[in-house]
């Protein structure tokens, strides 16, 4: 393989823009899984929806995009995202390798190793801090990458699937009360679900600092419909809720249980498992024949809990996090 050039794009042209979205979509599909995490893709989005503009920056947020290619040639070969806050000093990067470029062959690890190493020269070149990096469906060649470049394995993220419609009495349990939900009311419930949504992730490293921005952000996907966001409502105010998400370009359609909590001051009543079976009663309608969610692999709790309800778990996203010296 010819030798590797990264370009850092903090001013991504209409052509790369295009190019990189071109390479995720090919590398999700080769995949059977998105291959980057939906936050990276709603980064990406953006960019590739204003061609030309520099890399978003709000306050010390920053997100540069880095661009492998052999020498002499503009083919895409490997794409970086890294984001993060500079005045923390905490970044987070992941990698799309092209799967089916022949120029890649059997160079891709060379890719992946030269857009890591990119990563931590531009975190180095900002002052340095923490990096982490996230792997989709990690094993054995992930877990080997990472050390050789200083990263250790910092935390796991479990998928697990379940059949559906889920049985009337997988799982049942004592505890778990009858519920009546409704759906969220977009412009008039945001405010309210936050609330609750931080309260409930308080301790959650991604969950549980969502902003309004955030959930207005949410709310233009395309695959937003508010008839999934099952609200508990007690009183007046939002107990809790569970929020699906629809997957129709898996094989098969999967139905997520994407985010779902219950406020702290409403737990032990059994709602979190009750929330949990709504939410996947309301796929199953929808012609889902299988539930899917993430977990925490040190929530031992949570990960008992969907097992008694019939979820195994498919495979593992990793986290690898490493301290980079500035320059």
């Amino acid at each position: 393989m010819d030798a590797l050039e990264v370009d850092v794009a903090t001013e991504p042209e209409p052509g790369s823009v295009r190019a990189v979205v071109e390479l995720v979509e090919r590398a999700g599909a080769s995949l059977g899984h998105p291959a980057l995490s939906e936050h990276k893709r709603i980064e990406l989005g953006r960019l590739a929806g204003s061609p030309g503009v520099t890399a978003r920056r709000e306050g010390d947020q920053v997100t540069v995009g880095l661009l492998a290619h052999a020498a002499g040639d503009s083919a895409l070969l490997g794409y970086a995202q890294l984001s993060g806050d500079a005045g923390a000093g905490r970044y987070a990067v992941e990698l799309v390798v092209d799967p089916g470029s022949p120029r890649a062959g059997a160079g891709r690890d060379r890719v992946a190793d030269a857009l890591l190493d990119a990563a931590s020269g531009v975190v180095a070149a900002r002052g340095g801090g923490t990096l982490r990096l996230w792997v989709a469906k990690a094993g054995d060649v992930d877990d080997a990458r990472a050390s050789e470049h200083g990263f250790v394995p910092e935390r796991d993220l479990i998928q697990m699937r379940c059949p559906l419609p889920l049985p009337a009495s997988a799982g049942r349990s004592g505890a778990e009360a009858p519920i009546e939900t409704r759906p969220f009311r977009p412009g008039i419930d945001e405010q309210a679900w936050l609330s609750t949504n931080n309260r409930a992730f308080s301790a959650h490293p991604e969950q549980g600092h969502w902003t309004l921005a955030t959930l207005l952000e949410r709310e233009r996907e395309p695959w937003f419909d508010p008839e999934g966001l099952l609200v508990l409502e007690v009183q007046g105010r939002v107990a809790g809720s569970c929020w699906t998400k629809i997957h129709d370009r898996t094989d098969p359609p999967m139905g997520e249980i994407y985010v779902i909590g219950v406020d702290p001051d409403f737990h032990g009543r059994g709602w979190g498992r009750a929330l949990t079976r709504a939410g996947l009663d309301w796929l199953a309608g929808r012609g889902l024949t299988v539930g899917m969610l993430y977990v925490d692999a040190d929530n031992r709790v949570a990960v008992s809990m969907y097992r008694s309800m019939g979820f195994e778990p498919d495979h593992v996203d990793r986290a690898y996090v490493t301290s980079v010296d500035p320059i």
